[in-house]
């Protein structure tokens, strides 16, 4: 049973601030500086979960929110590590992964049927008959995962910090606060990570001596990843931390450990650092008659802070020397060979190692206490270097990367005072590295060396199985046990990484923290060789949780407007995102402007377009190994049609090239890529180190498209240059003044009509455009926006990069073909074309026509016979073509007018026929007019 304990100097909670909260359905008292699991555990609820395959009770374990078991839904919230959320008045908290409740869960039979569930057995069975999955499939998923996700937005956005310092230390424990408070005291700008929302008791004295040199101690955030760059990324509730330090410094610790023997994980089963948070910061008895299993003197502190407490304690001590002492009884030379209970432990029967039976010791706790393995996942990822060290009986760091230490437990300390040399040094070490040397070093590292040294007696470890009956869990999230290991090593997975993906050993909440160490062990006895010889698994981020809301951030993405942007909101547009720019979706509808455009002229804002300036003695080499195309050709004044690859012979972007001069070209991209090709062009360029120069022209040139069978009409009023067909013909690149303005002006058509492309300079587009529109008054002008022009591309099968194409698409199957030359020298993507059959792709991306009046969404599945074969990739309503029209992917022998296919999309179906032309206009006649 648990009980609040009396008053204390030094607890954390405050009784005078009494708070209460929901708990699956009642209400629970509290104190402020509770935390939901001491909450509970003085409550006296002994069942926090049900574990995540057999549905076993499972109780408080840790309180650090390194294992499993405390995982609850919290204010909706799945997977909220209870033992450390504090309490706060109101809160909703729900146990979870049970039904129809934790305390009564019915699919605890799956338990006695756990046989059925030998590793990796949905790899093994309901794969014959192939409709024997379908119908297992939806039960096996609804009794896996935890928690629910909620349906409603429950994150606010969090903050990006972005932090440089000198030195940052990872951890706030002693060695970590020593080692911040010497390179403080040098000079170095300092940062301090602490997972633990204050700082430990132990470290009280450093910490204050750390901030007193001008350390920063920022707590309750934790470091989950080392990425490139040696870039820290670190979170809490609010805010995530990318952090670049000249110096990084490893305090991180160790984790505790449990020990393996039958039924090690019924509630009532604790580490010591869950009972010691218990009874003294949180003042909660977590049982009345205990049995400490230990080696150390770790485990004697615990239960003389248990008997302080009231408990009856039994000390078992794995040493054959161990004997009684301060008054509390001691089982030298024994382990325990098993726990019994259901729905919490009630006896343990402790005998000496290897023996199957032993005396029995009632008790409602047990506590495993010293075992500790070094928290190195953190330190790995920088590229350290582990290895095995006997007295240590652990990997520890052996060999850092440069301007890399590591200290206290982590490093294998494990006394207080080995810590606290060991941190000094690394930070005294640290600040040296950056040139700030205090007097006297020499002598202190010397002493220092000497201190860090002067470590305890070796660590001793439980045996790495009971022997008795019962199963022995090796991992608690993933209800991993020593049997199944044994079995899956026997089927041939032989290694940690190995035995890692087929039975999900280590790749639960808890990433290995609290299992590693009885992993390895039992890999190692599995596979006949030692503990040294069974390194631990590749170590990735997150080392700890952290929410994908976190991860997103804030993201202050630029906003981009065009010069023209206030003339649209005064129209009443509304702007949706395209890239980083904000542009208009429709002023109207969609469908009156698309009719505008058919049957008067209309205008759209293009100035996002992606634009720039080829001019060098051999840009025309540039563009004829950047494109596929031949531009040697091309003559002055004209326009060619091109499609950019990358080395693989992927389509990565669309756009015209206009030839303005002998060495001087006018290119544009899509409005999406502009920054990426910027960067692709210009660093293939020194690459091959062509005397060219590109200069980006998107900000500085503003653009509008005027299309429609009045368009020249209207152009002529708004310049005295003759806009003929003749004078400007059809993909011809013209410098004109328009309405006083000197300006570029193209003949394309992107939409299908004639149409003019309008280039000046972005100072003067308000004034263009105010123009542009008053001239098309008297023809009906109407603006349109991108809605509006994607239906306009779509009737002429226009293709949008990115949308229609994705990361294996080639010109051959977008059907660009035409766009290739073959027999040029040499172009970017050319041997990724070579082995490509130009004549038979494996799929085409062609027009389809459908009937009725449902639009099927981008990514709706092409079938046959009800089996996936292609994608829907761009559809919209066409009143010019009276249909439903669109582009998919299908297979290339579908690629003829005609060709019958079946859109789906859910419960959606649609008949749909292959349309090899554009439904619009399919000559082009209108838009060379």
């Amino acid at each position: 049973m648990t009980e609040r304990l009396p008053p204390r100097p030094g607890e954390a909670i405050r009784r005078d601030r009494p708070v209460s909260f929901a708990f699956d359905g009642r209400m629970v008292g509290a104190f402020e500086g509770d935390t939901i699991g001491s909450a509970l555990g003085a409550a006296g609820v002994s069942i926090t979960g049900r574990s995540f395959k057999y549905h076993r009770a499972r109780g408080l374990f840790c309180m650090t929110g390194a294992c499993p078991n405390c995982l609850m839904q919290v204010d909706g919230i799945p997977n909220v590590r209870s033992c450390t959320e504090p309490v706060r008045d109101g809160m909703r908290v729900e146990r979870q992964n049970a039904w129809p409740s934790v305390d009564h869960d019915i699919h605890g039979w799956l338990n006695t049927f756990s046989f059925m569930m030998p590793p990796g057995f949905y790899y093994k069975i309901f794969h014959r008959p192939r409709w024997a999955w379908k119908t297992v499939e939806p039960f096996i998923r609804s009794k896996a995962g935890l928690g629910k996700v909620p349906k409603d937005p429950d994150h606010q956005p969090r903050e990006v910090h972005n932090l440089h310092a000198d030195v940052l230390v990872i951890g706030a424990g002693p060695a970590g606060l020593a080692a911040a408070a010497e390179a403080a005291s040098a000079g170095a700008s300092t940062v301090v990570l602490e997972e633990r929302a204050e700082v430990g008791v132990d470290g009280a004295q450093v910490s204050a001596e750390a901030e007193g040199a001008g350390a920063r101690i920022v707590t309750g955030t934790p470091a989950f990843g080392v990425f490139g760059g040696r870039l820290i990324a670190a979170a809490n509730g609010d805010r995530l931390y990318r952090i670049r330090a000249r110096h990084l410094v490893f305090a991180t610790g160790a984790v505790e450990q449990a020990a393996v023997f039958p039924n090690n994980d019924l509630p009532g089963v604790m580490l010591s650092s869950a009972v010691d948070l218990l009874v003294d910061r949180y003042r909660v008895l977590p049982g009345r008659r205990a049995v400490v299993l230990t080696s150390s003197a770790k485990g004697y502190e615990t239960a003389r802070a248990l008997r302080g407490a009231g408990a009856d304690v039994t000390v078992v001590d794995l040493r054959p020397e161990a004997r009684p002492i301060d008054g509390l009884t001691v089982i030298g030379g024994s382990t325990i060979v098993a726990a019994e209970g259901r729905r919490r432990v009630r006896e343990v029967v402790v005998g000496t190692p290897g023996d199957e039976g032993g005396r029995t010791i009632p008790c409602d706790l047990v506590v495993l206490a010293g075992f500790r393995s070094p928290s190195t996942n953190l330190l790995a990822m920088t590229g350290a270097e582990l290895a095995f060290d006997e007295a240590a009986q652990a990997f520890l760091p052996m060999h850092l990367p440069p301007n890399v230490y590591a200290a206290g437990a982590v490093a294998g300390a494990r006394s207080l005072e080995g810590a606290i040399a060991q941190g000094r040094l690394a930070g005294l070490e640290a600040g040296m590295g950056l040139g700030l040397t205090p007097p006297d070093v020499d002598e202190r590292i010397e002493r220092l060396r000497a201190e860090a040294a002067a470590e305890r007696d070796p660590v001793v470890l439980p045996p790495e199985v009971g022997a008795g009956h019962g199963k022995q869990f090796a991992c608690l999230c993933m209800d991993v046990t020593n049997k199944e290991l044994k079995t899956a090593v026997t089927e041939g997975f032989e290694s940690m990484e190995l035995l890692k993906r087929y039975t999900t050993i280590t790749m639960g909440p808890c990433q290995g923290k609290a299992c590693m160490m009885a992993s390895q062990r039992l890999c190692s006895r599995a596979t006949g060789s030692s503990f040294s010889q069974t390194r631990p698994t590749t170590a990735r981020p997150p080392w700890t949780p952290v929410e994908l809301g976190t991860l997103a951030g804030w993201r202050r993405n630029p906003r981009k407007e065009t010069t023209i942007h206030d003339r649209h909101a005064e129209a009443g547009a509304t702007f949706m995102w395209a890239g980083d720019w904000r542009r208009p979706h429709h002023y109207t509808t969609p469908e009156d402007e698309v009719e505008a455009v058919r049957t008067r002229v209309g205008v759209i804002d293009v100035s996002t377009l992606g634009k720039f300036r080829v001019k060098g003695p051999e840009a025309v080499t540039l563009l004829e190994r950047l494109y596929p195309s031949r531009f040697a050709d091309l003559a002055i004044g004209r326009i060619r049609y091109g499609v950019m690859l990358n080395d693989e012979g992927v389509i990565v972007d669309d756009g015209t090239v206009a030839r303005l001069g002998d060495d001087e070209f006018f290119v544009t991209v899509t409005t999406g890529n502009t920054a990426a090709l910027e960067r692709w062009i210009t660093w293939w360029n020194a690459d091959w180190g062509l005397d060219v120069r590109i200069l980006n022209l998107t900000g500085a040139y503003a653009a509008v498209n005027l299309a429609g069978p009045a368009s020249r009409d209207v152009m002529r009023s708004l310049t005295d240059a003759d806009v003929s067909g003749e004078a400007v013909p059809y993909l011809s690149a013209t410098t004109m003044d328009v309405v006083g303005v000197p300006a570029l002006v193209l003949r394309i058509g992107f939409v299908g009509e004639l149409g003019y492309e309008i280039h000046v300079p972005s100072m003067v587009g308000e004034h263009v455009w105010d123009e542009v529109m008053a001239a098309g008054e008297p023809h009906g002008i109407r603006p349109f926006g991108l809605e509006a022009q994607r239906i306009l591309r779509l009737e002429k099968q226009h293709i949008l990069v990115g949308q229609d194409t994705d990361a294996e698409s080639d010109p051959f199957e977008a059907g660009l073909g035409w766009t290739v030359k073959a027999d040029k020298d040499d172009f970017l993507g050319k041997r990724g074309l070579e082995g490509l059959d130009a004549e038979a792709p494996g799929e085409r991306l062609v027009g389809f026509t459908c009937t009725g009046t449902w639009v099927p969404p981008e990514g709706a599945s092409v079938v046959h016979d009800g089996v996936w074969v292609g994608r829907i990739t761009s559809a919209r309503s066409s009143a010019a073509a009276g249909v439903i029209v669109g582009l998919a992917w299908v297979p290339a022998g579908w690629a003829s007018d005609g060709t019958p296919f079946e859109i789906q999309f859910g419960r959606h179906r649609a008949n749909a026929a292959v349309a090899m032309r554009p439904f619009y206009d399919p000559d082009g006649a209108r838009l060379r007019s």
